[in-house]
Protein backbone atom coordinates (compact mmCIF):
# COMPACT_ATOMS: atom_id res chain seq x y z
CA UNK A 1 0.00 0.00 0.00
CA UNK A 2 1.02 3.78 -0.95
CA UNK A 3 1.80 5.86 1.53
CA UNK A 4 1.45 9.72 1.26
CA UNK A 5 2.01 12.12 3.94
CA UNK A 6 -0.49 14.86 2.41
CA UNK A 7 -1.55 15.99 -1.45
CA UNK A 8 0.92 18.09 -3.13
CA UNK A 9 0.09 20.11 -6.34
CA UNK A 10 2.94 21.45 -8.52
CA UNK A 11 2.20 22.94 -12.11
CA UNK A 12 3.24 21.40 -15.06
CA UNK A 13 2.69 23.66 -17.88
CA UNK A 14 -1.21 24.46 -18.15
CA UNK A 15 -2.38 21.95 -15.65
CA UNK A 16 -1.60 21.07 -12.19
CA UNK A 17 -0.58 18.11 -10.76
CA UNK A 18 -0.67 15.76 -7.38
CA UNK A 19 2.63 13.98 -7.07
CA UNK A 20 1.36 12.46 -4.14
CA UNK A 21 0.04 9.82 -6.65
CA UNK A 22 3.83 8.76 -7.54
CA UNK A 23 4.84 5.79 -6.92
CA UNK A 24 8.51 6.11 -8.39
CA UNK A 25 10.39 9.33 -7.43
CA UNK A 26 13.83 9.34 -9.19
CA UNK A 27 16.48 12.58 -9.66
CA UNK A 28 19.96 13.35 -10.79
CA UNK A 29 21.84 16.40 -11.73
CA UNK A 30 19.55 16.63 -15.17
CA UNK A 31 15.90 15.93 -14.05
CA UNK A 32 13.37 14.60 -12.01
CA UNK A 33 11.02 11.82 -12.97
CA UNK A 34 7.61 10.67 -10.58
CA UNK A 35 5.76 8.03 -12.53
CA UNK A 36 2.21 6.24 -11.34
CA UNK A 37 2.15 2.39 -10.21
CA UNK A 38 1.31 1.85 -13.71
CA UNK A 39 4.49 3.52 -15.32
CA UNK A 40 2.65 6.29 -16.61
CA UNK A 41 4.51 10.46 -15.97
CA UNK A 42 3.21 12.21 -13.51
CA UNK A 43 5.85 14.88 -13.54
CA UNK A 44 9.49 15.54 -15.71
CA UNK A 45 11.31 18.75 -15.04
CA UNK A 46 14.29 19.70 -16.24
CA UNK A 47 16.61 23.03 -14.91
CA UNK A 48 17.41 24.61 -11.99
CA UNK A 49 15.46 23.79 -8.78
CA UNK A 50 15.27 20.04 -9.44
CA UNK A 51 17.43 18.90 -5.82
CA UNK A 52 15.34 21.29 -4.03
CA UNK A 53 12.08 19.73 -5.17
CA UNK A 54 13.47 16.12 -4.73
CA UNK A 55 13.91 16.92 -1.33
CA UNK A 56 10.49 18.51 -1.02
CA UNK A 57 8.25 15.50 -3.13
CA UNK A 58 10.74 12.71 -0.59
CA UNK A 59 8.44 14.44 2.20
CA UNK A 60 5.08 13.47 0.06
CA UNK A 61 5.43 10.30 -1.64
CA UNK A 62 6.70 7.79 0.20
CA UNK A 63 7.04 3.94 -1.44
CA UNK A 64 4.86 1.40 -1.90
CA UNK A 65 6.23 -1.54 1.10
CA UNK A 66 5.57 -4.39 -1.37
CA UNK A 67 6.95 -2.70 -4.48
CA UNK A 68 9.02 0.16 -3.78
CA UNK A 69 12.67 -0.29 -4.17
CA UNK A 70 14.27 2.68 -1.95
CA UNK A 71 17.28 3.91 -3.64
CA UNK A 72 21.00 5.42 -2.22
CA UNK A 73 19.57 8.76 -2.54
CA UNK A 74 15.97 8.31 -1.12
CA UNK A 75 14.15 8.36 -4.39
CA UNK A 76 12.56 4.92 -5.16
CA UNK A 77 11.29 3.21 -8.04
CA UNK A 78 8.22 0.81 -8.12
CA UNK A 79 9.38 -2.25 -9.66
CA UNK A 80 5.99 -2.92 -11.26
CA UNK A 81 7.14 -0.32 -13.69
CA UNK A 82 10.19 -2.07 -14.63
CA UNK A 83 10.45 -3.56 -17.75
CA UNK A 84 14.45 -5.01 -17.82
CA UNK A 85 17.85 -4.29 -15.93
CA UNK A 86 20.98 -4.68 -17.77
CA UNK A 87 25.05 -3.54 -17.87
CA UNK A 88 25.38 -1.21 -20.64
CA UNK A 89 28.49 -2.76 -22.74
CA UNK A 90 28.98 1.09 -23.90
CA UNK A 91 29.15 2.37 -20.48
CA UNK A 92 29.25 -0.26 -18.05
CA UNK A 93 26.58 1.08 -16.34
CA UNK A 94 23.60 -0.65 -14.63
CA UNK A 95 20.28 0.78 -16.34
CA UNK A 96 16.81 -0.12 -15.16
CA UNK A 97 14.03 0.86 -18.02
CA UNK A 98 10.33 1.46 -17.89
CA UNK A 99 7.75 -0.41 -19.72
CA UNK A 100 8.18 1.99 -22.26
CA UNK A 101 11.96 1.08 -22.72
CA UNK A 102 13.21 4.93 -20.84
CA UNK A 103 15.60 4.57 -18.51
CA UNK A 104 13.97 4.41 -15.15
CA UNK A 105 17.26 4.95 -12.90
CA UNK A 106 21.02 4.55 -14.15
CA UNK A 107 24.11 2.88 -11.26
CA UNK A 108 26.64 4.88 -12.80
CA UNK A 109 29.98 2.42 -13.11
CA UNK A 110 31.79 5.86 -11.38
CA UNK A 111 29.95 5.67 -8.42
CA UNK A 112 29.29 1.95 -7.97
CA UNK A 113 32.41 -0.53 -8.56
CA UNK A 114 30.83 -3.53 -8.15
CA UNK A 115 28.36 -3.08 -10.83
CA UNK A 116 28.25 -7.30 -11.39
CA UNK A 117 27.32 -7.49 -7.21
CA UNK A 118 25.17 -4.83 -7.39
CA UNK A 119 23.27 -6.55 -10.07
CA UNK A 120 23.04 -9.14 -8.98
CA UNK A 121 21.57 -7.84 -5.58
CA UNK A 122 19.19 -6.09 -7.62
CA UNK A 123 17.85 -8.76 -9.56
CA UNK A 124 17.28 -11.22 -6.40
CA UNK A 125 15.66 -8.17 -5.47
CA UNK A 126 13.37 -8.25 -8.56
CA UNK A 127 12.43 -12.31 -8.53
CA UNK A 128 11.49 -11.98 -5.12
CA UNK A 129 8.98 -9.03 -5.53
CA UNK A 130 5.23 -10.03 -5.30
CA UNK A 131 2.03 -9.16 -3.16
CA UNK A 132 2.18 -9.54 0.49
CA UNK A 133 6.35 -9.47 0.53
CA UNK A 134 8.60 -6.92 1.72
CA UNK A 135 11.06 -5.80 -0.73
CA UNK A 136 14.19 -6.69 0.03
CA UNK A 137 16.91 -3.46 0.83
CA UNK A 138 20.24 -3.09 -0.58
CA UNK A 139 23.47 -2.40 0.80
CA UNK A 140 23.86 0.31 -1.68
CA UNK A 141 27.39 1.65 0.43
CA UNK A 142 28.74 -2.45 0.22
CA UNK A 143 29.06 -1.56 -3.88
CA UNK A 144 30.46 1.51 -3.74
CA UNK A 145 33.94 0.42 -3.28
Amino acid sequence: MQMTTQAKFVRDGSQVVNVATAATLTCNDKFILLLDKKGKKVLYREGEGIAALFSDFKKVVKPDEEYGLVLDDGGFIDLRSVSTVFTSPKTGNLVVLSHDERALYVFPKSTYKDIDGLSESLLDVLVNVGPKKKISKIDWDAYKG
